[in-house]
């Protein structure tokens, strides 16, 4: 192997990626070949191995964009280093008493950053770094809401929307009206959808432009919590959620 071809490649794809990431907006890949300083050919090449792992998305008429990965990278950097979220969490979970996440879109999933034990005797088996479906979680789905259209149906269109209980939301007409729920009333809700024994409701952490970087979710055992109780939650959720992006 060549190990200084090698190295010189892997320089040049994160030039690109820096570039893209650089831009305020979508950009047309002459521009990204200018910022990166490497011929149009090869940037060309380059975008296409950054979109198939999902680092950057096309967003049409040529243009080019930050993609899911590179954000929840990001986001995940971001939760990792910020003081004050654990803090805020928690301060969530001692109002509700129950557990309370924090997730990131990673590729295909949300991914929990943080997790708050509940404060009574039950346990919810989630766990950092544990992937949830986008589709029947309430994390998940608050992300997907708050996405561009054309990201959020590029995800959906690799993952699918498998039924993971009788609960489940399969069909993707009955999936776009309950998202155009979750962005008119603020935040997601599912009741047995992805677990048949766990409830959850959460709330987008947006940035300035309207992004989801992240999303505040609280999870409760069904059995605890009625669909009614759960949705009392919501005002607490979406105030932790703000309180996230501030510090973000």
């Amino acid at each position: 192997m060549d190990h200084g071809k090698s190295a010189n490649s892997a320089a040049k794809t994160l030039r690109v990626l820096h570039a893209v990431a650089r831009l305020d907006s979508a950009r047309k890949l002459s521009e990204i070949a200018e910022e990166a300083g490497i011929p149009k050919a090869t940037t060309h090449r380059l975008l296409g191995t950054l979109i198939e792992e999902g680092y950057v998305v096309p967003e049409g008429g040529g243009s080019y964009g930050v993609g899911p990965q590179l954000r929840s990278m990001a986001a995940q950097v971001l939760a990792d280093d910020t003081v004050g979220i654990e803090s805020t969490l928690r301060a969530l979970q001692q109002r509700l008493g129950q557990a309370v996440h924090l997730a990131v879109l990673g590729g295909e999933f949300a991914t929990y950053t943080h997790k708050v034990e509940p404060g009574h005797a039950y346990r919810i088996a989630t766990s950092v770094g544990m992937p949830v479906p986008l589709h029947a979680s309430a994390a998940g789905k608050a992300l997907l809401a708050y996405l561009p259209p054309a990201e959020a149906a590029a995800l959906l269109d690799r993952a699918g929307l498998p039924e993971r209980t009788p609960h489940t939301i399969t069909d993707r007409g009955r999936l776009d009206d309950e998202l155009a729920r979750v962005r008119e009333q603020g935040y997601a809700a599912e009741y047995e959808e992805a677990d048949e024994s766990v409830c959850s409701i959460a709330a987008p952490v947006l940035d300035r432009d309207g992004y989801p970087r992240a999303a505040v979710s609280v999870s409760s055992l069904a059995f605890l919590v009625t669909e009614e109780q759960l949705r009392t939650f919501a005002p607490a959720v979406c105030d932790t959620a703000a309180e996230v992006a501030r510090r973000l």
